[in-house]
């Protein structure tokens, strides 16, 4: 028996609308116009917090970016609109709820991510995927974000396995820092053939968005 891991953003689940668009509707949304530089302030002040584990990256980042533009809208109220609106824009590939059920018959399934916990175990529940992993383990709650060893690390303390494949979408994040810690890697692409990245040839297998049933060619 093996231990799959799964990356959320990218892998297992994406989204039918732009970072921008989400931004826009949830702005519209509260009745407050997109600031000139509004999308670029928010990412900026979001990801300053998350990279810095702050506890909620969301909501901090919305009262910054409602207090500097003087917006006259709750910063936790902007922030529970903005992750409704991911929410509903997330999709998942076809075929990979039925893939990664199958693969849970014989092994064991987590999900190993950057992110916020709480934001992330939602992205699973509304595509009622929650059932099929037996863990979540989320940078947030780590307190160590991909490429970091420290991360993969506590992935195999976590689903004990004598092998172990984790299952992403981006060369520098996923498959180099995984395979250096000893996982099997399987890297999930756009398109055919190689798109440029150094590390796309140090993985295992490399699949389209619509085969996860490929996965177990590794196993």
């Amino acid at each position: 028996m093996a231990t799959i891991y799964v990356d959320l953003d990218g892998t297992l689940v994406r989204y039918a609308r732009s970072y921008g668009e989400l931004f826009a509707s949830t702005c519209e949304s509260l009745g407050v116009a997109v600031p000139d530089g509004g999308v670029d302030y928010y990412t900026e002040s979001f990801f300053e917090r998350f990279r810095s584990f702050d506890d909620d990256p969301y909501r901090d980042a919305a009262a910054d970016f409602c207090a500097t533009y003087d917006l006259d809208v709750d910063g936790a109220v902007f922030a529970e609109a903005l992750v409704e609106r991911e929410l509903a824009a997330s999709t998942v590939p076809a075929g990979a709820k039925a893939a990664l059920a199958a693969l849970s018959e014989d092994h064991a399934l987590g999900v190993l991510s950057n992110g916020v916990g709480e934001v992330q175990r939602a992205k699973l529940a509304v595509h009622g995927l929650e059932s099929l992993f037996d863990d979540v383990l989320v940078s947030h709650e780590v307190g160590a974000m991909k490429p970091d060893p420290a991360l993969f690390a506590a992935a195999k303390e976590l689903l004990p396995a004598d092998r172990y494949v984790y299952v992403g979408d981006d060369a520098r994040d996923d498959v180099e820092p995984a395979r250096r810690a000893g996982f099997v890697t399987v890297r999930v692409a756009d398109g055919s053939g190689t798109d440029g990245d150094a590390a796309d040839s140090s993985a295992d297998l490399r699949i389209a968005p619509d085969e996860f049933f490929r996965i177990a060619e590794v196993l």
